[in-house]
């Protein structure tokens, strides 16, 4: 699984006109399914008038969660489109819906695919690119004469500090660390310390780098 990867910082919404039809893309950052159902939930009572809602979707590090519907457009005419868009910058949790409103004219398959398209492809270029990290959370356990050593082995490394709490005995600070990273460290950390000190991921998460 890829430890990074290209998202998108905020939602964007476009529109083009094609032969008389409305295409209205609305871009989403996205992490789960939940969010992609509430999303199109909301663009549909939005636009309850309009003919369709197509939609892609494609979620996680490793690009592993990827949906489409052509919500009866003709099969591989609008949600293989939008998904291409998507796919054309390498993106992940992003979800694209774009809204057509027939204008009374057909376009044709060949002409209704470049139609879902371009309207994507336009919400994908209008997009802030973000680059994102899957990264382990470990709580590192260290006594107070070990104060230095460890917080100049975060440093140094670059490791992000994102919780500290202190104790009678000592100190837990929470640290941000990408999982290819994880092994080397701690052993570096411990043999720093005489392996006076004690690390466990708790978590994994996503961030913005």
């Amino acid at each position: 699984m890829d430890e990074s990867y290209l998202s998108v910082r905020s939602p964007v919404e476009s529109e083009i006109k094609i032969e008389g039809s409305t295409f209205i893309a609305n871009l989403f950052p996205v992490r789960e399914e939940e969010e992609v159902q509430s999303y199109l939930n909301n663009t549909r009572k939005k636009y309850f008038d309009a003919t369709h809602h197509c939609f892609a979707y494609v979620v996680g590090a490793g690009r592993s969660l990827v949906r489409h519907s052509d919500d009866g457009e003709p099969s591989g005419t609008a949600g293989i489109k939008i998904l291409s868009a998507i796919q054309s910058k390498n993106l992940s949790d992003v979800l694209i819906i774009v809204t057509r409103y027939f204008g009374g004219t057909k376009l044709g398959i060949g002409g209704l695919g470049r139609a879902y398209y371009e309207s994507a492809r336009k919400a994908v270029d209008a997009a802030e690119i973000v680059t994102k990290m899957l990264v382990h959370v470990v709580e590192v356990q260290f006594a107070f004469d070990q104060t230095n050593a460890v917080l100049h082995a975060m440093h140094t490394s670059g490791m992000k500090i994102v919780h500290t709490e202190y104790t009678g005995e000592g100190s837990t600070v929470r640290v941000l660390i990408p999982p290819s990273k994880y092994e080397h460290w701690s052993l570096s950390l411990s043999n720093t310390t005489r392996g006076q000190v004690h690390c466990s991921i708790v978590d994994q998460t996503i961030v913005v780098v």
